[in-house]
């Protein structure tokens, strides 16, 4: 008798409630990518959710950011910090926070903790390049594994299956995933960015993060390569990531970069590691 492989489609049919984005974030994502905007009309927005306000003011007043004053009202703040950071923040807090469920077999905290550190390097990668919007780097090194969640909470017993395989075998875990059903959390992340309404080069990039050729933005792309490197090889993991790491050589070339900028990465890796625990704690906070 033959075994039937849960599909991506089923997968789906399973999710009765889509998580969703608060309103007021996607208003605030839109008119980041508004030229015409100003800070003015964002604090508008975000007015309209104080719970929400009040966490970015805790988040901009914390070490994290390091500013030399006090912020005391939300238009200051982004006028200090930018709309792209803002944008990052109110992103954190909400995607953090949509998923908080518990599972005994899958640690919730890990997930965060190696997530918020791939934000991070990302950033630091994307500014030390010099690429326009360093935030999108942030933001998909973020979410960039969220499929993994949907498969948590609606494809437990797969989840399950798939993690013990990586574990005894050392495997990746879209390998594992692909040895078990007919989808992974890297098709399902782009299907609920998609959903979401994210900006089509974060949909492309979480799509296609290990797959350079068809990447749209393989310099994004190679962002997210060289964050996961980074992560495995300070052992800051996803739960059921169990294969060695390895980094194409075609990264270096998109990156700009040469080998001698890994040492000097390597050498901050542990502040941002520290900066990623602290964003985890005030965004779930």
């Amino acid at each position: 008798m033959s075994i039937t492989r849960t599909s991506f489609e089923e997968i789906v049919d399973r999710i009765h409630t889509i998580p969703s984005l608060p309103e007021v974030v996607t208003q605030v994502v839109r008119l980041v990518n508004d030229p015409k905007s100003d800070a003015a009309q964002i604090n508008h927005i975000m007015a309209k959710d104080p719970a929400m306000a009040a966490k970015i003011l805790r988040m901009v007043n914390s070490v994290y950011y390091g500013l030399s004053e006090p912020v005391h009202n939300l238009e200051q703040a982004i006028m200090i910090l930018g709309f792209k950071t803002i944008r990052s923040i109110a992103l954190s807090i909400s995607v953090i926070n949509a998923f908080q469920q518990k599972d005994a077999a899958f640690n919730m905290r890990s997930f965060w903790t190696h997530s918020s550190v791939c934000a991070c390097i990302g950033r630091m990668i994307g500014t030390k390049i010099g690429i326009k919007d360093p935030e999108l780097s942030f933001i998909v090194g973020l979410i960039k594994d969220i499929g993994m969640l949907i498969l948590v909470e609606h494809a437990p017993e797969e989840t399950r299956g798939i993690i013990a395989l990586a574990r005894e075998y050392r495997l990746d875990l879209r390998t594992a995933t692909r040895k078990v059903i007919d989808t992974d959390h890297i098709e399902l992340g782009g299907w609920l960015c998609e959903r979401w309404g994210m900006e089509e080069v974060v949909i492309d990039t979480v799509r296609n993060q290990l797959d350079l050729e068809k990447a749209g933005d393989r310099k994004q792309v190679s962002i997210c390569l060289f964050a996961e490197y980074l992560c495995g090889l300070k052992k800051v993991r996803m739960p059921g990531q169990c294969n060695e790491p390895t980094l194409d050589p075609l990264v270096w070339h998109h990156l700009g970069l040469d080998k001698t900028a890994l040492v000097d990465v390597l050498s901050v890796i542990n502040d941002e590691v520290d900066n990623a625990k602290q964003l985890l704690s005030m965004a779930a906070g």
